[in-house]
Parts: C-alpha cells; structure tokens; sequence
C-alpha cells in the first residue's frame, strides 16, 4: 500500500512527541520519533511510505495537502497529542474529505482516549494504541484484504459498519526491538531535508534521536509515555545493534552535534549502560551523547559514561518536597542523594539539564519557593520549569479528576494561544495562572544569576561545540523571560470540542 506517515501542521514549532507537547521558549523542535519507528516498519513490510512532519518543513494544512496530492496515498496514520488533538481531528476531516482514503491516528492521545477520538470526529477510522509498529502493519493488512475483520488486531480501535466503535485492547509489547527498523535510516531516508530544523536547547546541535531501549520500570505517576505506549517492562536492544547504528549514523549524517537516547530512562539497567559504553569503546567510535537519566547513577558509571562519549543527562527532579515526590510516586525521594549526583556528574565532567515540576499534589507557595531554591542548589547546566501537564492516560489525569484540581477538560486548554504550556490544574489556592507566573519567575532568577551568566559564556568559549546551542537557546529563551504566559487558547471557536 501507499501510506503517508503526517505529523500534522498546528502551531510553528509545535512538538508533538515531546513529553510536554507544546512551543517551547528555547527554539526546541522534537524528532518525529515513534512515527518514524511506525514509517520504518511499515516500509520494511514492503509499503511505500511518505513521511512528511509540517511543522519541521513549515507546511500549514494547504501546503501538506499539495505536498501529499502527488503520492496518491491509500492510508493515512497521523501523530497526535492531547494538546493538539482538536486540531489533529480537524485535519483528519480535510484529508477525508480530499483523499477519500482510511486515516487513522496514533500516539500518546489516541493510545488513552481511542473510542472518545472516533467519536469526536466520524471522519475518523481507526486509533492505533500504544506501539504502533506492528499494528500499523496489520491494519494495512486489513485493508488489503490479508485479514478479515479489525476485531483480529490487537491494539486497534475502528468504526463499525453501523457507525459505532469498538476496539481490541493492545497485545503484548514488543520483545525483540532488533527486529525493528533503525530510525536513523528513516529520518536519512525521508527527512533528511529537516535534519538540521531540529533543535533541543540542551544538546549539541544538529542531533538524531534514537531509544536503546523502551518502558520504563518507574512509576512516576505524570510520565505520559510508559502509560500509554511504552509501558513499565523494560525492553532492551542488544548493545551491539545500538552501537552499529550509532556507526551508520556517524557515516550518514554530516556535522553531527550528538545522539540523544529518548529512552524514559537510559539508566534504568546499568549493566545495558555498561555494556553499550563498553562497546563504543572497543570500536574507538568517536561519538557525543546524551540520555534520559535519573539521579541513582553511580560514580563509575558516570565516569564510564563520559569516557565512551557521553556528554549530558537530563534528570527529572521535579520537586524539592519529599511529600510532593512521595506523591507522585518518583521514587528518588531523597534530595540529599540527589545533591550527591549533581557532584558526581560534575566529577565525571557530565553535564545535567535538570527538570522541576509545579502543581503536584502537595504543593503549596512554600514547597514551590523550595523547589526554586533547590534548583539553584543544585544548578545544573540547563533548567526547565513547568506546571504539571496532567494527560489523559496517566495516574496524575485521573488524579486530578477525582480530587477536583481539573479546571476543564476542554483540550483546547493545554496550551496558551501561542502554544505554549498552560495548564489546567488549579492546586489549592495556586491558580493555573499562578503555577504558570511561577515557573516564568524561576526561569528568569534560575537563568539571569551572574554566577550562570559567566559559566554558560565560560563555556562558550572554551567550546566551540557548546556556542550554538548557548546562543541560539538563550537568545530565543530571553524573548519569553518578561512576557507573561497563560492566556487562553482561543481555537476552541475554530475546532470541535470535546465531551465536558
């Protein structure tokens, strides 16, 4: 079959695959990434596959249409997110009406809410839930008549012929992720034209993202991504495939900043780590990366890290208040420890882009000034701050609902009218405003400190590789430093909305 793969136009510099979907105040733009697995699988069955991401090549919905018209697609499968799927169900209905073809979406959105999607938009066919890879190729399976019925795949949630919807819960998570296509062959394939739009203010830029391995064994109860797609059973790639594709990506993609491991977490078996940096080392590959980390990593395997190519980890330390980590179940719930993997990573010469999180249950003014203030403390080398973004799928969604702190369930008010982070959580006497105006005050105190101020143009200098991504981020940051966020997404009198 011809499939087109579509990360769908929405807002400039949307990021739909990030943790966090939104614009972000650094120029960040995410990598297509589960898509591209989904694109790459679907191809290796023999498909031809078209994989556009709007938002990277600047396409609003016109555009994509044009650029589609050509390829004369039989399918579609479209990335969504809770914050754009309003949108998203908007361009399913153009492309039905242009292409009178199947569409189906995918993501962290259709994985939670599949039968909800089909209702709001009856142009819709199916929602993929969780890992797409297999079961995008057994609904085109279905539509080439090599499977009778939809109720045979697992995973799959469709449009009866009587209008109404039902689905298969998904089956077992994939085992063997060496059978899987690498995605830096998808992205060399088709979006080697937009390599160099993808920009992660805390990496060395240009960069490919890849996993090593999927699920994640924590339980953190905001973390969309392992409870909706991934799962909590961690599942690893021998070290030998990981460490050839970090190969053929150094052959294939020229100025390379740094590959980043989206893993939920990187860390998470150490003897995988281990034996990963053991190997980069034995093929003398000269190679910059970085990782999703959390803060239990020892000091050798710091060290091992760094000496293998390892440059950053990006670590959620959330809150600086043991009852607020106690409650959403984060597991590293000593910040004494956590202090000492700061340390530790500055002794191995690793770097730390550090993440806190406002608006859990048990924050108050005082444990938000707290975390602020620990996050000082530690000062890593980059920071984000964001008021939590409770999703639909997660404990902290349903959390929310049954303890009243949603605000609506309006998606529209995920995101401010320029896509920025808005959230729908009131904690208490904090405002979703409040959580809001806090994480731009750490922002600005966090990021306009002297003593950060000489050490990112420290860096700069002594670094070359480091320039890039100081300047481009920070010139973009500073134009968000003094601007208030918050207002209210106005697309709801423009797309459909959902169920209150």
């Amino acid at each position: 079959m011809r499939i087109t793969f579509l990360n769908p136009p929405f807002h400039p510099m949307f990021s739909r695959e990030s943790r966090s979907p939104c614009v972000t105040k650094s120029s960040t733009l995410y990598w297509p990434m589960f898509l591209s697995y989904a694109a790459g699988s679907a191809e290796a069955e023999g498909h031809e596959i078209q994989l556009i991401d709007s938002p990277a090549m600047d396409l609003d919905l016109d555009a994509t249409i044009q650029g589609i018209k050509p390829f004369s697609p039989e399918l579609f499968v479209l990335s969504t997110s809770t914050p754009s799927i309003l949108n998203d169900l908007k361009v399913v209905r153009r492309l039905k009406e242009e292409f009178q073809v199947p569409v189906a979406i995918m993501g962290t959105h259709a994985s939670a809410e599949p039968l909800e999607s089909l209702e709001l938009e009856p142009a819709l066919d199916y929602c993929i839930i969780g890992e797409a890879d297999r079961t995008v190729c057994k609904l085109a399976a279905l539509l080439e008549g090599k499977i009778q019925s939809p109720n045979e795949i697992a995973g799959l949630a469709f449009r009866k012929e009587d209008g109404s919807t039902d689905f298969q819960p998904e089956g077992p998570k994939i085992e063997n992720l060496d059978s899987l296509p690498w995605v830096s062959k998808v992205y060399r394939k088709h979006l080697y034209s937009c390599y160099k739009r993808y920009f992660y203010g805390a990496n060395l830029n240009p960069l490919i993202v890849i996993l090593s391995g999927r699920g994640c064994p924590n339980r953190c109860s905001y973390c969309v991504i392992p409870q909706t797609i991934n799962g909590h059973v961690f599942r690893k790639r021998s070290p030998k495939d990981v460490v050839d594709e970090l190969e053929y990506i150094l052959e294939n993609f020229e100025d390379l900043g740094e590959v980043f491991f989206e893993d939920d977490t990187f860390t998470a078996d150490p003897k995988h780590v281990r034996a990963i940096c053991e190997l980069i080392l034995e093929r003398g590959l000269k190679i910059t990366w970085s990782c999703n980390a959390r803060a239990d990593v020892p000091l050798d395997l710091l060290q091992l890290m760094k000496k293998a190519g390892g440059r950053e980890m990006c670590v959620g330390f959330e809150s600086a208040s043991p009852e607020v980590l106690k409650n959403i179940r984060k597991g590293v719930k000593n910040t004494d420890k956590a202090i000492e993997f700061v340390k530790n990573a500055r002794k191995a010469n690793l770097l730390v882009h550090g993440c806190f999180m406002v608006g859990n249950p048990g924050d108050t003014r005082e444990t938000l000034r707290m975390t602020l203030d620990y996050a000082k403390k530690l000062s890593p080398n980059t920071a984000q701050f964001y008021p939590i973004m409770a999703y639909p799928g997660t404990e902290a969604y349903r959390e929310a609902l049954e303890s009243g702190a949603l605000q609506t369930k309006d998606y529209n008010q995920w995101l401010d009218k320029d896509g920025f982070h808005r959230t729908t959580i009131q904690r208490g006497e904090l405002s979703s405003q409040d959580l809001v105006d806090f994480c731009d005050k750490a922002r600005r105190e966090f990021y306009l400190r002297p003593s950060y101020i000489l050490r990112q143009g420290i860096m700069s200098i002594r670094n070359p590789k480091e320039r890039y991504r100081v300047f481009r981020g920070f010139k973009t940051l500073v134009k968000h430093l003094f601007r208030k966020h918050g207002e209210l997404n106005t697309l709801a009198r423009q797309a459909p909305t959902n169920k209150e």
